[in-house]
């Protein structure tokens, strides 16, 4: 049993206890996003050169293998093809529409996962949002 010793008065608040200052700075929070290397173009230029270098043909010979390459692949997916092309992946198209006479396509591409030691240097996987 507890005593009663009448009504209760109402507790005054206390007051805090004075804290001690901190000598060194609060360090700031800092995000730490990894550099980014800037994405660059591949253009049929850089293509046709990196297969010269890849296969050991020459230029005259690479380049309308690969100019004719291209345009089958463009033709198949304006078409609306899927194209399942190894080493590059499965693609096919996910959204198409035209605007102001050009026709923009929205290509998926599902690429297989890649072993590290098949990938060189500095060349691998981006971390793209597609």
């Amino acid at each position: 049993m507890s005593k009663s010793s009448g009504p209760k008065t109402p507790e005054k608040p206390r007051a805090a206890a004075p804290r001690a200052r901190r000598t060194d700075p609060k360090p700031a929070l800092t995000l730490v996003v990894p550099p980014r290397e800037p994405l660059l173009t591949l253009r049929k230029k850089d293509l046709v050169d990196r297969v010269c270098a890849e296969s050991g043909l020459k230029k005259k010979d690479v380049k309308p293998v690969v100019e004719a390459t291209l345009k089958v692949l463009g033709d198949a997916l304006q078409a609306g093809s899927a194209l399942a092309i190894p080493p590059l992946g499965k693609a096919r198209v996910n959204r198409q529409r035209g605007t102001t006479g050009d026709e923009v396509l929205v290509v998926k591409l599902r690429r297989p996962p890649q072993s590290p030691s098949s990938v060189a240097p500095g060349e691998g996987p981006d971390e793209d949002d597609n």
